[in-house]
């Protein structure tokens, strides 16, 4: 069961992220600065989009619910494809109305992205053993984020040799990305239909409740649709959990920070380090290339020290790379201001830092609620970290715009977000010292 599940996940890590990528918040922002003439509010609006479909995590986490989760993954990548896809239309549009127009496109995707990832979770969870899991989907992301490396490139290329390439480029990618659908649409879910009897539960009423028919009971009923119950549920855990309230008040400092600079790095690379119209190769290499690929080798190191300690221990050594890496391009930036090409190679090294926190990051976005939750509650975990994750990132990004044009501050942003990086790695550091170990044993995987 493993192995079938595997094998097709990966075969549809190949594919449907060629779609994917082209709605990825750093290609599309180059794109929106250098086609569409974005400013650094719109920049944000783009950078933002992922976050906007995470504060829908816990109505995805609530839709799956019982019922089949391939199928329910499968049309929300569906949604995605024909959102990229519609993307070559805004050519038919006002100029003045493109930048706009796209920016919806493309947080329409990811608000539908947001639903694969929490629903995907769960099914990680049924199907990979704890011991594997990182190992496992920490391939499966190398994959994806091989092919979102390439795709990108190829795109950025394009681009570089004819601006209005989007037209044909957006609809192909998503031709292929259909193919990972097809592919994801193999997976079965390991023991589904008790894993769907176990969501339901959740949500029927106590027994006592179901016999009591007066008025009060109905009406109590009636007026907490799922949907409410489930934002009840997570405040609940919030509650709780204090060990998990205290986790997500540290990762809401520290993913606050990296969200905080976002917008400002695209927009310094793309319009004011690089030709506002042109290089979109050089400027997508710098802000999404570079932290892709070396993501894509550092996961796979990051895998077996996840395997092994809680995420809050894993989180301190993710911290010290991740603070290094902002600081890096507080620096850039700021040797950027007389001396473009020599500021430029230290924000591209700082990338480079900022990709082997990724692959840090990436397992643990994905998996690290599963030290605190029982197995029957990891959707709603997820649903949880999720919506926590968009709440920042509805903020933050606009918040650091406005530091970028605030007089005095410009590109110190980034060193105030690597302050705020700092301060959440001592935060993990406390809170690991009291963290259980997972005395998962070290099976490699063939």
């Amino acid at each position: 069961m493993v192995r079938h599940s595997y094998t097709h996940e990966m075969r549809a890590s190949l594919t449907f992220p060629l779609a994917a990528s082209l709605a990825e918040g750093s290609f599309t922002g180059v794109v929106a600065a250098k086609n569409f003439d974005a400013g650094v509010v719109l920049m944000s609006l783009i950078t933002s989009a992922p976050m906007f479909g995470n504060i829908m995590a816990l109505i995805w986490s609530d839709l799956s619910m019982g019922r089949r989760k391939v199928p329910l993954v499968n049309a929300l990548q569906a949604g995605v494809v024909l959102m990229v896809a519609s993307v070559a239309l805004t050519i038919l549009l006002p100029p003045a109305a493109r930048g706009w127009v796209f920016a919806g496109q493309i947080i329409i995707a990811r608000v539908l992205a947001s639903g694969i990832i929490t629903i995907r979770s769960s099914i990680w969870r049924a199907n990979y053993p704890r011991q594997l899991r990182g190992q496992l989907t920490s391939r499966i992301a190398t994959a994806a984020t091989f092919v979102l490396a390439v795709t990108t490139f190829v795109g950025s290329y394009l681009l570089d040799q004819n601006p209005l390439a989007f037209v044909y480029l957006y609809p192909a990618a998503a031709l292929i990305g259909a193919i990972g659908i097809w592919q994801f649409s193999k997976i079965r879910v390991r023991r589904e239909v008790l894993l769907r009897r176990q969501e339901v539960q959740l949500y029927a009423p106590e027994t006592e409740s179901m016999s009591q028919t007066d008025e009060a009971n109905v009406l109590n009923y009636e007026r907490h649709p799922r949907f409410i119950k489930l934002f009840a549920q997570a405040f609940q855990v919030l509650r709780e959990d204090k060990q998990f309230r205290i986790y997500q008040r540290w990762q809401f400092l520290n993913g606050g920070a990296f969200m905080l600079f976002s917008p400002s790095l695209l927009y310094m690379v793309s319009t004011e380090m690089t030709d506002p119209k042109r290089q979109y190769l050089l400027a997508t290499t710098i802000v999404q290339i570079i932290p892709m690929v070396v993501m894509l080798l550092a996961t796979q190191a990051w895998a077996p020290l996840f395997d092994r300690v809680h995420i809050a221990t894993f989180r301190v050594y993710q911290g010290v790379v991740s603070a290094a890496a902002i600081a890096l391009i507080w620096v850039g930036a700021m040797i950027g201001v007389g001396d473009v090409m020599t500021g430029l190679g230290v924000v591209a090294f700082a990338q480079v830092l900022v990709g082997v926190s990724n692959g840090a990051g990436n397992l643990a976005w994905n998996l690290g609620h599963n030290d605190f939750c029982p197995a029957d509650k990891a959707g709603t975990y997820m649903g949880v970290h999720v919506m926590l994750t968009g709440l920042r990132g509805c903020l933050a990004p606009f918040v650091g715009s406005w530091l970028y044009l605030l007089p005095g501050v410009g590109r110190h942003v980034f060193g105030l977000a690597a302050l705020g990086c700092v301060v959440a790695t001592f935060g993990f550091l406390q809170m690991s010292r009291n963290a259980p170990r997972k005395h998962a044993s070290r099976v490699k995987v063939g």
